[in-house]
């Protein structure tokens, strides 16, 4: 058996090394009817697994499938011969004659030829199969305005496989949310499979834009057989109207925006020392929870606040986008008195009536006790309650005489005296150490912000750091966020919009970190200005 292998060995080394000299193209039918898939066929003489052929020519005119490759090789009384073979899926949609053009593999070319498509009698059958409708809700936006486009596949046949490309629209974002959803439907007395797919999309410049629908291409179950089957919808023009120029503040392009408060421990008086709860909801339609502003707090003297981080969130409902975020603030008085928490309101545009809206919840005032529990200070030295008498005892006047008939000694009395004399400096230390003490001025730490830190974040692309560079110095020196981005450049606004979204979805938009950190900086110079001018008036 190892003479054999040694003999196969030596035989296959002698023989002639083979190159590629010929390579065939054919179809497995011709004709073939509209909307059909048919194989294209590559045959070359050489075995080749680096190589591959160029069907990008095909896509003038055919549908292109997936393409297979296999090897084959055989010898016949020692002659060898090789074989790779390509089959490619091919369809093409309308009638008529189209030619199949050369491939060419290591400088050796295949000879062109020419596929005869006829008309499918059956079309009408097959646009019945399948057919999506698509809506887009609002079907005006303004510019980075979130509206939902709903994409709704109806199939009468069995699907084997398919794809649905993506919508497409200039200048805009476009993001699937959540997952398929499948259900049934009856249209003109037949039942259908609908498979429904919702995008976000987000103009990100004004004008007229055609929103190019998605478009099936897939193979059915019909009759025992697959068959191919396909679907588009019609494509639309979507308006995209502009921030109005007398807009002021931060951009919240939207139909509803409402600002709602809880509180928890409020009372009609409220001791020195208990917190008090203030959970404030914003919600909007048709706008994304990156979005919506961040909610100011605003300090209020002797009343200490502690902020809660927001929590984000937003769902489709009804074909429109809701978006929420909720932010808890707790205060804490430090001393008795009235005070009042302050009204908070967020800016944004009614899409519907084309103003500028104000949301917002009123200030609210609060009386604050001291606290039952806390301990009586000890009664002053001139309250005559169990307070020793300081005058002088008639028996001073009997010290030093002796007398037979009960008097106390006087070396008893004096010991008596020394120790009421220490016990009262005593009770007058202490009652001197209990008094109150003046509650010292609370020194607020000052957060340390500089512009520079905006910079360096910027150069270095850290979208986290900038915007938390941002939020600190305009927290800082404008008292929020929303203030200090109303005095930016729109193109400024826009981008910082941007570094939003990047920082809680995957699918976001470049972001231009020299413009925002150059925004930053021009308005803080600015802002310094101002100031320095209006101290001197003073």
């Amino acid at each position: 058996m190892v003479r054999n292998f040694i003999i196969f060995c030596l035989v296959w080394l002698s023989l002639p090394a083979l190159a590629l000299t010929k390579l065939d193209a054919s179809v497995d039918k011709n004709p073939v009817l509209a909307g059909e898939y048919f194989y294209l066929t590559l045959s070359a003489d050489d075995t080749l697994n680096s190589e591959q052929p160029d069907t990008s020519a095909l896509l003038k005119h055919f549908v292109v499938g997936p393409t297979s490759r296999s090897n084959q090789t055989q010898i016949i009384n020692g002659s060898v011969s090789r074989q790779t073979t390509w089959r490619i899926e091919l369809m093409a949609r309308n009638p008529g004659e189209y030619d199949i053009p050369a491939f060419r593999i290591k400088n050796v070319s295949s000879a062109p030829f020419t596929m005869k498509v006829v008309a499918n009698t059956s079309a009408q059958m097959d646009a019945d199969n399948a057919f999506i409708r698509t809506e887009l809700t609002p079907s005006t936006l303004y510019v980075q305005q979130a509206g939902i486009y709903t994409v709704k596949l109806y199939l009468g046949v069995d699907l084997i496989d398919g794809a649905l490309s993506a919508p497409e629209l200039e200048n805009a974002n476009i993001s699937q949310m959540g997952k398929n959803s499948e259900s049934q439907e009856v249209v003109n007395g037949r039942r259908y499979q609908v498979i429904q797919r919702d995008y976000l999309i987000q103009p990100q410049k004004s004008g007229t834009f055609e929103l190019k629908a998605p478009m099936l291409n897939g193979k059915a179950r019909k009759n025992y057989r697959a068959v191919s089957i396909s679907a588009k919808a019609t494509d639309q023009l979507v308006e995209v109207k502009p921030t109005p120029p007398q807009f002021a503040g931060a951009w919240l392009p939207s139909e509803l925006v409402d600002l709602s408060e809880q509180w928890q421990g409020l009372e009609d008086e409220v001791q020195v020392g208990t917190p008090i709860t203030r959970t404030l909801t914003l919600t909007a339609l048709n706008v994304t929870k990156e979005q919506l502003p961040d909610l100011p707090n605003i300090d209020v003297p002797d009343v200490r606040s502690y902020p809660d981080q927001s929590d984000r969130t937003h769902l489709v409902r009804n074909g429109r986008l809701i978006s929420q975020t909720k932010t808890s603030i707790a205060y804490v008085p430090q001393r008795p008195g009235t005070f009042t928490l302050p009204a908070i309101e967020v800016n944004w545009f009614n899409t519907v009536t084309g103003r500028a809206e104000i949301a917002s919840v009123p200030e609210q005032t609060i009386t604050v006790v001291g606290n039952a529990n806390t301990p009586t200070p000890p009664p002053s030295a001139s309250s005559s309650t169990n307070t020793p008498n300081i005058e002088t005892p008639p028996q001073a006047e009997q010290l030093g005489t002796t007398d037979d008939s009960g008097t106390v000694p006087w070396w008893l009395i004096v010991p008596g005296y020394v120790l009421w004399i220490v016990t009262m400096l005593l009770w007058w230390l202490s009652n001197k150490q209990k008094k109150p003490q003046a509650h010292a001025p609370i020194q607020r730490a000052q957060p340390i912000n500089n512009v520079s830190d905006i910079a360096r974040a910027a150069k270095a692309q850290d979208a986290k750091a900038l915007y938390h560079a941002i939020d600190g110095f305009a927290k800082a020196h404008h008292g929020s966020i929303e203030r200090w981005l109303a005095l930016w450049p729109e193109a400024a606004q826009q981008e910082f919009a941007k570094l939003r979204q990047s920082l809680y979805s995957a699918n976001s938009a470049a972001v231009d970190f020299a413009q925002i950190a150059q925004a930053a900086t021009n308005t803080r110079a600015a802002d310094a200005q101002s100031k320095s001018k209006l101290d001197s008036l003073y």
